[in-house]
């Protein structure tokens, strides 16, 4: 294979010791950055066979998503479209044309809509469900949380008007005590995701193709996917054996009550030597609570509306403590925790496990996943104190921000995702999309957490929380890539990622960014994405 020298208007977003901040060209052999300077210099330098590729526009480090669910991704493909839906009426016809066209089967779809996007001001029921497929097995999965499943679904399961809710979980019922179809959050999704039957491991590494193959396409040349699966971690490691790995990947397994960390570890462990250029293993996983859109997130105050619902705890402080401890001696936790009480209970266990001076978890790959819903001042102190990080999801608060509006009202859903603070704080903050669902271009997720604008609304949501074009891109580059375990700036002897996008991030304006597109993506030294429109 011949050296490479690639030339173009490269920003290194490296420290000005290691490289300078811009360099006409770098050299690369083996797929690892080994020179940079003028392009007559780096070519001189490689000597012999040189192959050369002119980027176009303004070329970065390759561009990190630092939770993306990849494999889900894929799996969109096969499952019934209801993006963008507007009223139940249209969920029911759109099943029922997939279910046609399907010829039999299960039917699945990811319902991302709240209830304050619908015609009906309601989420669809089991009996909707049926009649779109009268007497068919339908799952609605609702963003990894919560589910909604047609009658024979929970027939199936077992779950009846005397089925006890489940710790942590709700099976939620109609006036007369019967199902309605909808179980919130994990342990009760949980009842009826078992009897689903499990895609083949051919199906599984074809979606986690396609789930890269989209990301490439938005510049993304390492994805960290969580809440594997520890089943799905084969297709994973299989994929890489095999070589069908385009993109970086870093997986982190799901852990739970019913999960220990030996199992984990166990599943885990084999997939470290198999290709590790390619496939990593990261942090654990945790569900700790549930979603702010969903009213499930752990809150220290009762959601608004209700008696005295501080929303869920998806799993027991033991098993918190537990994985904690063995992410000590591994890849480190990262854990889902919205609500301010969530966050609290995080942090307390993370303080009390080890205590060392300043920032112990720095580096480690312990981090916190959205984070958003009004953590105090006090904890984005302790978080920084601890080098505890945080992965922040700002094209998340685009998509629900008028359901925040609608469970919270204004000013408290102003003060959501507050990445200035956390960023002020002194908390290191990588960029992600938790996509499916949102968007998950990294441009796009710079351009929100710049604006705050809102899906739904022409003013911006909580504009004090806004942040700088050099934060925003650095939450994609170096920040993203921090928590995955790597430094996210070029550098000799760093692997050949590059991302060319049509703008420069640190100088276009808000408008030029939301419409900014990627021109070519380069995965250790390979072309794997170009756009030549």
């Amino acid at each position: 294979m011949p050296d490479l020298l690639v030339t173009g208007d490269i920003h290194t977003l490296a420290p000005p010791h290691v490289m300078p901040p811009v360099v006409e060209a770098v050299g690369v052999r083996d797929g690892v950055i080994v020179n940079w300077g003028s392009p007559g210099w780096v070519r001189a330098e490689l000597g012999g066979r040189v192959h050369e590729i002119a980027l176009p526009g303004t070329v970065l480090p390759g561009l990190t998503d630092s939770h993306v669910h990849v494999l889900w991704a894929g799996r969109r493909r096969d499952r019934c479209d209801l993006d963008g839906v507007g009223s139940v009426q249209e969920i029911v016809r759109r099943l029922a044309a997939h279910a046609r066209r399907q010829g039999g089967g299960w039917v699945e779809a990811d319902l991302n809509a709240e209830a304050f996007d619908l015609a009906e001001r309601r989420l669809p029921t089991r009996h909707d469900l049926d009649r779109a497929c009268p007497g068919g097995h339908v799952v609605l999965d609702r963003k990894g949380h919560d589910v909604i499943v047609s009658t024979a679904v929970l027939h199936r399961a077992g779950i009846t008007a005397t089925t006890r809710d489940p710790e942590g979980g709700r099976i939620v019922r109609d006036p007369s005590g019967s199902p309605t179809g909808l179980l919130i959050e994990h342990p009760a999704a949980a009842l009826v995701r078992r009897v689903v039957p499990a895609p083949d491991l051919v199906t599984r590494m074809r979606w986690i193709e396609l789930g890269q193959r989209e990301l490439l396409g938005l510049g993304v040349t390492t994805a960290m996917d969580p809440a594997v699966a520890l089943p799905d971690l084969e297709a994973w490691a299989q994929a890489a054996r095999e070589g069908r790995l385009r993109q970086r990947a870093v997986v982190m397994p799901l852990g739970g009550d019913d999960v220990t960390p030996e199992q984990v570890a166990a599943a885990a462990g084999p997939l470290a030597a198999i290709a590790p250029a390619r496939l990593r293993v990261g942090p654990t996983k945790l569900f700790l609570d549930g979603g702010g859109s969903l009213g499930t997130a752990w809150r220290s105050v009762p959601w608004p509306g209700t008696k005295n619902d501080h929303g869920n705890q998806s799993i027991t402080l033991d098993t918190l403590r537990a994985h904690c401890a063995a992410g000590l001696r591994g890849h480190g936790v990262g854990v889902h925790a919205v609500g301010d009480a969530a966050i609290d209970a995080v942090l307390d266990v993370l303080e009390v496990l080890n205590w060392a001076g300043d920032q112990p978890y720095r580096g480690t790959g312990f981090h916190l996943i959205h984070g958003y819903l009004t953590p105090s001042r006090s904890a984005l102190a302790r978080a920084a104190r601890l080098g505890v990080a945080l992965s922040a999801h700002p094209a998340l608060q685009w998509s629900f921000g008028t359901s925040l509006i609608g469970r919270l009202g204004e000013d408290e859903a102003a003060g959501a995702n507050p990445l200035r603070a956390w960023l002020d704080a002194g908390v290191l903050v990588g960029g992600g999309s938790d996509g499916p669902g949102g968007p998950m271009s990294p441009l796009f997720g710079m351009w929100q957490a710049r604006t705050r604008m809102v899906q739904g609304r022409d003013e911006p949501l909580g504009p004090a929380q806004a942040i700088t074009p050099r934060q925003a891109l650095t939450m994609f580059t170096t920040g993203a890539a921090a928590i995955t375990g790597q430094p996210g700036h070029l550098y000799p002897g760093g692997p050949a990622d590059l991302t060319a996008v049509d703008v420069d991030p640190l100088l276009c304006d808000d408008e030029m960014l939301r419409r900014a597109r990627v021109l070519a993506t380069v995965v250790g030294g390979q072309v794997a994405h170009v756009d030549i429109r």
